[in-house]
């Protein structure tokens, strides 16, 4: 979608308004690669260029304001506000040719009431201080390692949802009351055994790789790989399909109904061996696909059920802006925007 005439696209946003009609310095800014928007309500309440953009934005954001991220390279900051922060996408998209928001290095949330949509994390996400997190939603990102470092099994606070992402790395103890929907997650092995305390997958491809106690887990829809595992108790599974590397246990004394066992990765996907990455689509054969249905009669795993997983995310993202170099006879200066609509 472009748009040449600003006054006359009245389905945008008054944030986009705002960014396009008050920007001051854009011809300069134009020479950055990064770009934050700060919104507050329904207004930009600041722009942001260069390096420091994404740690600019938040230094002005007060609880409840949107922080837009461009694509490029952001490095990770404290989270402490209660705030959402978006990005360009996870990964490259390829129609489009629009890049990703990428943010890099270790980082923390303290806080609740946190999400994130549409970003690419490369290095460890921390979500710390037990006595206050909670309500922590990732949509569309892709993230190295999940994480927390404080030491409580206790709290019942922890309502953290991932839902069209890729985590090649859950490594948090104690995190209760986690939802993972239309996801791919691989608990890896340093993971303490209470991990999967009120754990509820939807659509979901779980990897367990560590031999630790399986418990108090729901699964729907869902495609589990688990290599080895102590032991399985007080779990529930529906319409699920457990690739059982090494042991037969997983649905073995558990509440199951409409399930199966296979012997391998390659009986189940078309390409996935196990090994997570960003670029694998994670797809079923095509005798599962449509043998093998979930109970709202679409297909089990990431492409079945009411969110299937999908990359672009929800919102209009500002793919380019093109300046005039000069004012025009009424002293304005002519600006062009490319946006990229997620229905497109």
């Amino acid at each position: 979608m472009r748009i040449t005439s600003l006054l006359t696209k009245r389905a945008l946003s008054a944030a986009l308004f705002v960014l396009l009609l008050s920007v001051v310095g854009m011809k300069n800014a134009l020479a950055q690669n990064q770009v934050a928007t700060l919104q507050h309500n329904d207004t930009i309440t600041g722009v942001f260029y260069g390096q420091n953009a994404y740690s600019s934005a938040y230094n002005a954001a007060v609880d409840g304001d949107v922080i837009t991220l461009s694509s490029g390279t952001f490095a990770g900051i404290l989270v402490s506000k209660s705030i959402t922060i978006r990005g360009a996408g996870c990964v490259y998209d390829s129609l489009t040719h629009v890049l990703p928001t990428i943010i890099t290095g270790n980082f923390s949330i303290r806080s609740s009431n946190v999400s994130f949509e549409g970003i690419w994390f490369t290095g460890d996400v921390n979500i710390s201080d037990w006595y206050i997190n909670h309500n922590i939603g990732f949509d569309k990102c892709n993230i190295n390692t999940v994480q927390n470092s404080y030491a409580y099994s206790s709290d019942p606070r922890r309502f953290c949802q991932f839902s069209n992402c890729i985590v090649k790395n859950f490594a948090s103890r104690y995190f209760h009351g986690t939802s993972i929907v239309n996801s791919v997650v691989k608990f890896t092995e340093n993971v303490h055994e209470d991990i999967y305390n009120l754990t509820s997958i939807y659509n979901s491809v779980i990897v367990f790789a560590d031999g630790k106690p399986v418990k108090n887990m729901i699964a729907y829809n869902s495609v589990i790989a688990i290599d080895s595992v102590s032991s399985v108790s007080n779990c529930t599974f529906f319409n699920t399909i457990a690739i059982q590397t090494g042991v037969s246990l997983l649905f073995e004394g558990q509440t199951a109904q409409n399930v199966m066992t296979a012997d391998s990765y390659s009986d189940v996907f078309e390409t996935f061996d196990g090994t997570l990455s960003y670029e694998n689509i994670y797809q079923l054969k095509n005798a599962i696909a449509i043998s093998f249905l979930g109970h709202d009669g679409t297909e089990v795993g990431i492409y079945g059920g009411l969110m299937p997983y999908k990359t672009r995310p929800s919102y209009m993202i500002l793919k380019s802006i093109n300046v005039a170099g000069q004012t025009n006879e009424n002293q304005k200066l002519n600006v062009e925007m490319e946006l990229l609509d997620p229905n497109d």
